[in-house]
């Protein structure tokens, strides 16, 4: 099974990851640009839903820029997905379209509801301070990459 995020998703994440270790002073758009490899014109889009969702803030002008609207503790993995993807923890049923009985669920619905409801609790305990912390150990190769049981 392949769980990955969007790469509208994947954009955010890491422009928040580059606004989380400029905080508070903020960057500017070309600069989240070159720092983590997005393309300007879809980093400004995501950006801009971001500040909708209240995640990012923005100054016009020369000297402008993009800052987080909230303190990098208080926002977490989910925040941002949510913010562009939607809420990922509508109940929906995994075997849509196949060999349900039932009106609305199939055989396998609880274990998929668990999973997705585990996944949605992991998003959630993310924070955006650390992720950004483990993106600079993880540059300066000061924190070999994270095991999962190291997370829990």
């Amino acid at each position: 099974m392949k769980i990955v995020p969007t790469r509208r998703a994947d954009y955010g994440v890491r422009a928040l990851i580059n606004l989380a270790q400029n905080h508070p002073a903020g960057q500017a758009a070309p600069a989240i640009s070159k720092d983590m490899d997005i393309p300007v014109g879809f980093l400004r889009q995501v950006l801009q839903e971001l500040g909708r969702a209240g995640l990012v803030s923005s100054q016009p002008g020369r000297t402008g820029g993009y800052s987080l609207a909230k303190e990098p503790e208080t926002i977490t993995l989910y925040d941002i997905i949510d913010a562009l993807e939607g809420p990922g923890d509508e109940p929906a049923c995994a075997l849509d379209g196949g060999p349900c009985h039932w009106d609305r669920a199939c055989a396998i619905h609880w274990v998929w509801l668990a999973a997705r409801e585990s996944f949605t609790n992991q998003l959630k305990s993310a924070t955006l301070a650390r992720i950004a912390a483990d993106d600079q150990s993880l540059r300066a190769g000061n924190l070999p990459a994270p095991l999962v049981e190291e997370h829990r």
